[in-house]
């Protein structure tokens, strides 16, 4: 048997971290044709036009207006893309919805990271716990299981008996109906990829306690299946995103948004 060395990894997904190869990470990869005939996004803005550069007005039928600078478009396109996304914007949790989409203007790519989104997260797995389900209590259960025999470790086999009782729990996903109002479920929704750590385990004649790590990243951007989704396309918010991210002209670049969380 082979000595536990902490943390060690009790479940991870098949997604991998940092992984910049998948469609929603594409940036600035489509021309207005692909856009507009392939992907039928005519209509995006309500207030700018992006393939005139002309604001959007019943007024200009009768005069002649001056295109827009692309960043004058660009900022026109996010204030839009905020006002829109009801109700994340409005009533999001600690802005986080606001906070992310000023990352996808400012950032450049850079991943994201906030305290306030680690609590989101937290708060979630934890608002799953009563549920026997939740991963929290599959590895308790796993652990009174295991620990009950008077263990004084765990082996291999240990290890891994936790992570196939992982595999059939149901990982945190911001998609309650809560998530909806509160901001997460447009800003994050599916996590992507979970890594489920035990970074300490101390074991007595009474019991034992266990330091356990969740850690979540998902990708803030939008992929062609999103985008011919007609949920998605028919909501402007989804479609003022879109060509921001994936146009050429605009070629705003997603991010990786990383949570974390301890019990």
């Amino acid at each position: 048997m082979s000595v536990l060395t902490f943390p060690f990894i009790v479940y991870q997904t098949q997604h991998r971290f940092n992984d910049y190869s998948t469609d929603d990470m594409k940036y600035g990869d489509l021309t207005e044709k692909q856009l507009r005939s392939d992907l039928g996004l005519d209509d995006v803005s309500d207030v700018v036009d992006p393939w005139t550069g002309k604001k959007v007005s019943i007024f200009n039928l009768f005069r002649n207006t001056r295109p827009q600078s692309r960043t004058k478009m660009a900022e026109l396109l996010f204030n839009e893309l905020l006002r829109v996304s009801m109700p994340a914007y409005y009533f999001g949790q600690h802005q986080i919805f606001k906070n992310l989409v000023k990352h996808l203007y400012h950032g450049n790519g850079k991943s994201y990271s906030s305290p306030f989104l680690d609590r989101a997260y937290k708060d979630l797995i934890i608002s799953g716990k009563t549920s026997p389900l939740s991963p929290l209590t599959v590895i308790k259960s796993s652990l009174d299981k295991i620990l009950f025999t008077g263990k004084k470790t765990l082996s291999d086999p240990d290890i891994d008996l936790i992570t196939q009782d992982i595999r059939s729990s149901t990982l945190p996903k911001f998609n309650r109906w809560a998530d909806i109002f509160n901001g997460l479920g447009m800003s994050i929704h599916d996590i992507r990829t979970t890594k489920i750590q035990i970074y300490q385990l101390d074991i007595t004649d009474n019991g034992y306690a266990a330091k356990i790590k969740f850690t979540g990243q998902d990708h803030f951007g939008l992929d062609k299946t999103d985008i011919m989704n007609p949920k998605f396309n028919f909501i402007r918010a989804f479609r003022i995103w879109f060509v921001l991210q994936r146009w050429e002209t605009f070629s705003f670049k997603p991010f990786l948004t990383n949570m974390k969380a301890e019990f």
